[in-house]
């Protein structure tokens, strides 16, 4: 059997101009590897034109019927209550209905005043594919080829297996769970037991991460990707009582020992040492957990304006255990950075899109619903603002989910003073002329270059262009 798919065109004979332009697409449709049965080539003196037209749709070498959708056609169409007419090159209902339906591709030519397609009725309420806009022709002629020729733009993942962790009565929760319902209470008590609470929170989160050590059972990317995601997954309410514990703690607005969860941070890394695994992904899980879990603090401590909080994660040195060497290491916020590879590999086997940052996707989809998309966006965006402005390393990853006309509080109240006033340490300048400075200095260093990702166009927003300069604290 050939593999050249054949295809016939069904059209009205409108006007000169629309059957040149139904010859065009024939000829193109030819030129990318379709046979085309089409009547100014194929129909010869002395045929029957009813037959020809039928015989065409109702052939087994016939995969697809082309019909070409224009107001006369549409007019003609709903006429006709058989298959004898005028223009026999118009189907019929009755035709249609003989056929698998599945044949036919309606194809829009033509749209009314107000954009509506003519559409028979016998056709009303299928899809169609619109060629009758220059805008679209190509994007959608495209869409013609991939039906054809059986290449859909999207095809169905292959059926995998239920994640294991639904099936598992992990109890890690129960602890970290009544620190949080008893927060409030206790504070209210005696609130000079706060760091006292946070230190034994903390503990308790850190030793319930135990529990999540992965040992991946597979080198196949499909299969040790799901395992990493399971795993996440199966984590998220854990993380979801950090999240609350720590929302509860800088929402009462007391003051508290950060280096409480600076040591905490501090730890965290220890967990990416595997040393009971040979496997070269065995703590990809805890990768993402710990970058995660510093973008919350910060989108916390964003949320509930806490910027000194934010100021004393930032700008911390986080003296951190050195994998080769037995001894600390000063390490600044990139020690919580980490690219996952496994995480984009295991995308690009599972699904069809291509995803500018799988990384970036997964935690965007992972958002508790006491936060928004916007909050988490605006910590990641934050967090290299800062990192440009004090020399830091910070990637936002998740920026590209930021729509480029949507706000940033955080920066648009820089006009007022006040609100000045509460972040200028974050920045590392004293006064609103020592900011202006170092936003011009920036702007014009021929060595800046705004960061992107490696597969799309759309850049980082720089921070002088999230401040206007010279606008800096002119209101109260």
């Amino acid at each position: 059997m050939s593999t050249t798919p054949k295809i016939f065109i069904s059209y009205s004979w409108t006007t000169p101009d629309h059957e040149e332009w139904v010859l065009n697409l024939a000829e193109r449709l030819v030129s990318d590897g379709i046979e085309v049965v089409f009547d100014k080539w194929d129909l010869k003196p002395g045929n029957d034109k009813y037959k020809f037209m039928e015989s065409s749709v109702e052939s087994p070498d016939i995969i697809k019927v082309l019909l070409i959708l224009d107001k006369k056609y549409s007019e003609r169409a709903n006429t006709r209550s058989g298959g004898v007419g005028t223009e026999t090159q118009i189907i019929s209902p009755q035709i249609y209905n003989n056929v698998e339906q599945e044949k036919f591709i309606p194809i829009i030519a033509e749209r009314d005043n107000e954009g509506n397609a003519f559409v028979p009725t016998f056709l009303k309420g299928t899809v169609y594919i619109d060629l009758s806009s220059i805008e679209n022709y190509e994007s959608n002629y495209e869409q013609l080829l991939r039906n054809i020729f059986k290449r859909p733009s999207y095809t169905r993942p292959k059926l995998g297996k239920a994640p294991s962790y639904l099936f598992e009565n992990i109890e890690t929760t129960i602890r970290t769970s009544s620190f949080v319902r008893s927060f409030s209470t206790q504070i209210d008590k005696d609130p000079k037991r706060l760091n006292g609470m946070l230190k034994d929170f903390l503990d308790e989160f850190y030793s319930d991460l135990e529990n999540y050590r992965l040992e991946p059972t597979s080198n196949e990317f499909l299969v040790f990707g799901k395992e990493i995601f399971d795993n996440i997954n199966s984590y998220t309410p854990l993380r979801n009582n950090f999240i609350e514990f720590i929302n509860k703690l800088l929402k009462t607005g007391l003051d508290f020992d950060y280096d409480i969860i600076i040591s905490f941070l501090e730890k965290l890394p220890l967990y990416l040492n595997h040393k009971d695994s040979n496997h070269r992904y065995a703590s990809e899980n805890f990768k993402f957990i710990i970058h995660e879990l510093f973008l919350y603090l910060i989108a916390i401590g964003l949320k509930n304006e806490r910027y000194d909080f934010i100021d004393a994660i930032m700008k911390s040195t986080y003296f951190v255990e050195n994998r080769s060497e037995s001894k600390l290491e000063p390490l600044g916020i990139e020690v919580f950075y980490n690219y996952i590879i496994s995480i984009e590999q295991y995308y690009n086997e599972t699904y069809s899109t291509n995803f500018i940052s799988p990384m970036a996707d997964f935690m965007i989809k992972r958002i508790p619903e006491t936060f928004t998309k916007e909050n988490l966006i605006d910590a990641d965006l934050l967090c290299h603002y800062i990192a440009v402005m004090c020399m830091g390393r910070w990637f936002p990853i998740t920026y590209h989910y930021k729509e480029r006309w949507k706000s940033f509080p955080f920066f648009d109240k820089f006009l007022s003073r006040k609100h000045f006033n509460k972040v200028k340490m974050l920045f590392g300048v004293e006064n609103e002329e020592e900011l202006k400075l170092k936003l011009t200095e920036l702007k014009e260093s021929p060595e800046f270059r705004p960061l992107r990702h490696n597969n799309t166009i759309d850049k980082v927003i720089p921070i002088f262009e999230r401040i206007t300069i010279e606008e800096i604290g002119t209101v109260n």
